[in-house]
């Protein structure tokens, strides 16, 4: 087994559409450890969850995947079959989505959707199964269990189905969580109650988990590491330390800037970062924050900045950082 649970690198992942080719992931390296907390973060459009989709290949057929390495838990998961890669989904990867309401299916009972796979990649009785899912029912946080597995997703609050959501991809103990958006949905009130079960069943079950948000709350409220993505390319990965208090690329400090205060009644002004996101079905030659950027340069727009080494733990792909232009004068 490697030194990381997961691995990936070098991914790139573009769709075929009738408008041309969308350049959705460009490139990316990342990895998680056993029991980290890990976030993605960046606005809508920017990767995040293609790029894990793409690794567990729950993409459309207009989707191609390349990677130089996706490895989890020891395995090169380009060179397994459809039918290995079912095996380890939903068992030794579970996966929350956005919408609960369109992720469980409306046809079946709660408790269906908890036992099969149970029985499935378990090989539980049936017996069995229904004792695990009125577990885990219990450890989301839903009362009467043995009442909601009778009942179907729409007979339940939001809320709940988020709780079930989270139940249906525990329920095996998986090695590594993928969380997509899981209080998109919800008000403030059941989104912490959410993230606060997530953290406690982390905590519970030491299952490594990606959390991908574009909200900046979350992620410090949640996580010890962060990848900050933007126009399919990672921008910065640092711990949420020194993501918050020592930002190197400049769109993780205009993504800063434009988060509300604390509540503690500040009168500063929230900066929105200008302009717009690029256009990936031709994506520019250089950074792809260039055209928004306010500490832009001539070469910024002529090619990408590698990820440079700021601190321990702490990369940035930022021209701005790299030793030859830290040393000229006037930046070009």
């Amino acid at each position: 087994m490697g030194e990381h649970l997961l691995e990936v690198k070098n991914l790139r992942t573009n769709f075929k559409t009738s408008a041309g080719i969308v350049q959705a992931v460009r490139g990316i390296d990342l990895h998680v450890d056993a029991g980290e907390f890990m976030g993605i973060i960046g606005e809508s459009g920017c990767g995040k969850s293609v790029s894990m989709m793409s690794i567990m290949r729950l993409l459309d057929d207009n989707a191609a995947v390349k990677a130089e390495k996706i490895e989890f838990d020891g395995k090169e998961m380009q060179e397994l079959s459809r039918k290995e890669i079912r095996k380890i989904l939903g068992n030794d990867i579970g996966m929350i989505f956005q919408d609960p309401m369109t992720s469980l299916n409306p046809l079946y009972t709660i408790g269906n959707q908890l036992m099969e796979p149970l029985m499935k990649h378990q090989n539980m009785s049936k017996a069995r199964a229904k004792e695990r899912a009125i577990e885990m029912l219990e450890t989301v946080g839903i009362n009467e269990p043995d009442k909601r597995l009778k009942q179907y997703p729409h007979e339940l609050s939001g809320g709940m189905r988020q709780r079930v959501m989270i139940a249906v991809a525990m329920c095996c103990n998986p090695k590594l969580l993928i969380a997509d958006e899981p209080t998109t949905a919800l008000d403030v009130t059941i989104q912490a109650q959410i993230m606060e079960l997530m953290a406690e069943l982390k905590e519970k079950f030491d299952t490594a988990t990606i959390l991908i948000t574009h909200d900046l709350g979350v992620i410090a409220n949640s996580c010890t590491r962060v990848v900050v993505m933007y126009g399919g390319k990672i921008m910065e990965e640092a711990s949420v330390e020194d993501l918050f208090y020592h930002p190197a690329h400049p769109y993780t400090e205009g993504l800063l800037r434009s988060v509300p205060g604390d509540g503690s009644g500040s009168k500063e002004r929230l900066v929105p970062i200008p302009g717009t996101p690029p256009d990936l079905l031709d994506p520019p030659a250089g950074c792809p924050f260039a055209a928004r950027c306010p500490k832009a340069m001539r070469i910024c727009n002529q090619a990408p900045a590698q990820l440079t080494t700021v601190g321990a733990d702490h990369r940035a792909a930022c021209w701005l950082l790299h030793p030859q232009i830290k040393d000229m004068k006037g930046g070009e």
